[in-house]
């Protein structure tokens, strides 16, 4: 009888029933030989298993790029059923990702792309090295430091982090006057100005960065909204308002001109759109939509020629 398993050739399935037959005259080497085919089997099994999950996590990061009609982004890996997740970040080099999970999750978690080219299961971040809650993380353009959102004294502020060898420095809370009320969600431009969600009064804020910090703060000049995506130029911002993703462009003045939804194929009628951020390039957009299980969300990611097509619109 050929003995059959799926991690072996057949050739070498057949090599071992021949080896095993050839040493029936001695029990013991055969129960030696049986012992150790049955272990390495099951080694293999392991191996092969471990090796076909990171081919996997490898595969389906950044695969199927979507077009106008967007997709759930990495699902069963950042999008699983019944989870809040929300504030996609990724590195400049794509070689990490950071977002957030909740009900079930711990906020803030974060994934690395190895060596090999196949990435790290998500894990919770812990940034502040105590268990705090962390949530909504983003780099700046150059990648080297980090901002993310955490609780200190029962209000939500920003802190920072900078990049080191082996991964990211023991945060610090940012010392500046954005810090002076309650704040979350930082992105930024080339030049490192700050745009920010400003809870105490729900609009989008904005600080410059001078003389290595953020001294002054300002309205940003949107009407409303919160959750901005700035792009690196500071030609367009992304936000959410009453469940809808908008767009605003710089005019001719250098204001922001009047907010536009991003249209139907985002903003759906029956559910909920927040959180927009960018890809690296500029050419994704990555946002929440609350159509899971429970009303939860999931990210889901689609092509930012809308934006393109928006800002063409208004020049015509």
């Amino acid at each position: 009888m050929e003995v059959e398993n799926p991690h072996f050739s057949h050739s070498e399935t057949n090599s071992l029933h021949q080896l095993a037959t050839k040493s029936l005259t001695n029990k013991y080497e055969t129960m030696k030989i049986i012992i150790n085919f049955i272990f390495l089997s099951l080694v293999l099994t392991f191996v092969g298993y471990t090796q076909n999950n990171e081919l996997n996590i490898s595969r389906t990061i950044f695969e199927d790029f979507p077009d106008s009609i967007p997709r759930i982004f990495a699902k069963g890996i950042i999008s699983i059923s019944d989870r809040y997740e929300y504030g996609l970040a990724i590195s400049p080099n794509y070689d990490e990702i950071f977002f957030t999970a909740e009900e079930p999750g711990e906020g803030l978690m974060v994934m690395r792309k190895l060596t090999d080219g196949t990435w790290s299961t998500p894990e919770v971040a812990n940034l502040r090295g105590n268990n705090s809650w962390e949530f909504e993380a983003f780099y700046t353009p150059d990648g080297k430091k980090l901002y993310f959102s955490s609780i200190v004294n029962d209000t939500t502020r920003l802190w920072h982090s900078s990049k080191e060898k082996g991964g990211w420095s023991a945060p610090m809370l940012l010392d500046s006057p954005v810090n002076d009320t309650r704040v979350f969600w930082a992105t930024f431009t080339n030049t490192n100005t700050m745009y920010y969600s400003n809870l105490r009064v729900f609009k989008i804020y904005k600080s410059q960065f001078e003389d290595n910090q953020y001294k002054v703060t300002e309205n940003a000049g949107i009407p409303f909204g919160i959750h901005p995506s700035v792009s690196k130029d500071e030609s367009f911002i992304l936000f959410n308002f009453k469940g809808d993703i908008y767009v605003a462009f710089k005019n001719k003045e250098n204001k922001w001109a009047k907010p536009i939804k991003l249209g139907e194929l985002i903003n759906t009628s029956e559910y909920g759109e927040t959180c927009p951020s960018l890809s690296p390039d500029e050419k994704f957009i990555f946002f929440s939509r609350y159509n899971d299980l429970n009303e939860k969300s999931d990210i889901y990611w689609v092509s930012s020629i809308i934006i393109e097509k928006l800002r063409k619109e208004i020049i015509e």
